[in-house]
């Protein structure tokens, strides 16, 4: 199925008859989707409201475009409001392995501070192509480790079930 169809496709379920260019992004790339709405455009399929606001053209027609727009308004807001939540509650993704660590790390007096070792991996890694990032509990644990707080096997464990737990909560 081309992207065409699916834009038509997604504009189906839709009461309003209303469909957002963000809806539409996981459709394909950027230009492959600019193209399809274009030529949807052009054979009268849809109809362009706004940027980045299509609809169907029988429902422009009953509707009219400021009822579509005041929809579509919504629906955006709505999906604004949806992913600052997202982002709230992924910030506050705080395990119990992350407040142990962090209680046991002040506890003792220990910190974090990066060492040329660290800054050098980091740098090989990231020349590399991975994306593998330590979050502030990795970092403490690898701390406490050093400090000798932490034998190299516990601090394993704790890693491993820190890293579950977000797992978890995504």
């Amino acid at each position: 199925m081309d992207v065409q169809a699916r834009i038509l496709q997604a504009l189906r379920p839709r009461s309003d008859g209303v469909v957002l260019r963000s809806d539409l992004s996981s459709l394909g790339s950027a230009s492959q989707v600019s193209a399809a709405l274009a030529e949807l455009c052009r054979k009268g399929s849809i109809s362009r409201i706004e940027r980045g606001v299509y609809a169907l053209p029988t429902k422009l027609a009953s509707q009219g475009k400021q009822a579509l727009l005041q929809s579509a308004r919504k629906r955006q807001a709505d999906a604004r409001q949806a992913t600052s939540t997202r982002e709230k509650l992924k910030a506050q993704r705080i395990t119990a392995v992350s407040r142990h660590v962090m209680a046991l790390a002040k506890r003792v007096g220990v910190s974090y501070v990066p060492t040329f070792s660290d800054r050098w991996v980091a740098s090989v890694t990231k020349l590399a192509g991975d994306d593998i990032a330590s979050d502030s509990t990795d970092d403490l644990l690898v701390a406490l480790a050093r400090a000798g707080k932490l034998s190299p096997v516990d601090m394993t464990k704790m890693v491993i079930a820190h890293h579950r737990a977000l797992k978890a909560h995504v």
